[in-house]
């Protein structure tokens, strides 16, 4: 076996072609410093070859240990996606129950961004079986402790982040004026655009000092939690900082709502932030290595 089929075998399962480029490079450049200690050790050419690939390992052995974790990072999106349309529908069931008009509005939001989000996440890999399996894996491990730090780092940026929103979000509600082409459409927009940007500030921020933690699926779940909790709170301490069209949230929606929208900033700039770098965990200077 030649190197370069060795090197495409290590990267098999890498869908990105810029991380199976980096990954690939990594790899060659640890086979080509084995080569030079072998041939000093005064093996042929051919021998130094099959020498520095069995000291690296088998191929596949590598592709596993690489693309596990990019697996696992959309075996918790494809899991995320699914859990959020069953809300999002259950909600939908309740508020026509109940016929309250901003559940129904939350409900239909969820549901179509988990229609979306699962069928984006189940084109990426291909057999539906597989997410079935990754669904009952994910729940088998649950209860895996996470790195206690980043954890914590995560949830005091996604609650500072939550009192951020919550001071913001009302804002252009008391600046537009009924005068306005169209004010509740003005506000609306303008809270939102308003909200986005002031809350991606401190992710963007400190995004070297969350980690490795701050591209992963599941911190970033929990972060958005965070987040939803802290505006949620700020909110019913006083009434004053929901914006008009939440006045009669239940603290619930709120917080679902809150976790929808934190969550969908956090995995937009995570998917920015690492088109940008091209970030592989366990490659860039900032993680260890990955041997």
């Amino acid at each position: 076996m030649g190197w370069e089929e060795y090197l495409d075998l290590a990267v098999h399962g890498v869908s990105d072609k810029y991380q199976a480029r980096r990954y690939k490079a990594h790899f060659r450049a640890q086979l080509l410093e084995r080569f030079e200690y072998a041939r000093g050790e005064g093996l042929t050419k051919e021998e130094a070859m099959g020498e520095a690939m069995a000291w690296l390992g088998a191929p596949l052995q590598l592709a596993a240990r690489v693309s596990g974790p990019i697996t696992e990072q959309r075996g918790w999106l494809w899991l995320l996606s699914v859990a959020q349309l069953i809300v999002g529908v259950s909600i939908v069931a309740f508020s026509l129950r109940t016929e309250s008009f901003a559940a129904l509005a939350l409900g239909r939001i969820m549901a179509l961004w988990g229609v979306v989000s699962t069928g984006l996440q189940t084109r990426r890999s291909r057999p539906l079986r597989l997410h079935l399996k990754m669904l009952r894996l994910r729940f088998h491990h649950a209860g895996h402790p996470l790195a206690l730090r980043e954890f914590g780092r995560m949830a005091i940026v996604g609650f500072a982040t939550g009192i951020i929103l919550a001071l913001v979000a009302s804002l252009p509600w008391s600046v537009v004026n009924a005068n306005m082409f169209h004010p509740v459409f003005v506000s609306t927009t303008s809270s939102l655009v308003l909200s986005g940007v002031v809350v991606s500030v401190p992710w963007i921020w400190l995004r070297h000092w969350l980690g490795p933690g701050f591209y992963m699926v599941v911190l970033q779940a929990w972060a958005a939690l965070s987040a939803a909790v802290g505006a949620t709170a700020l909110i019913l301490w006083h009434e004053a900082f929901a914006p008009p069209p939440l006045f009669n949230w239940q603290p619930e929606m709120l917080a679902a709502g809150g976790w929808l929208f934190n969550f969908a900033l956090l995995r937009f700039i995570t998917v920015l932030t690492t088109f940008k770098e091209r970030v592989l965990v366990g490659l860039d200077e900032e993680h260890p290595p990955l041997f």
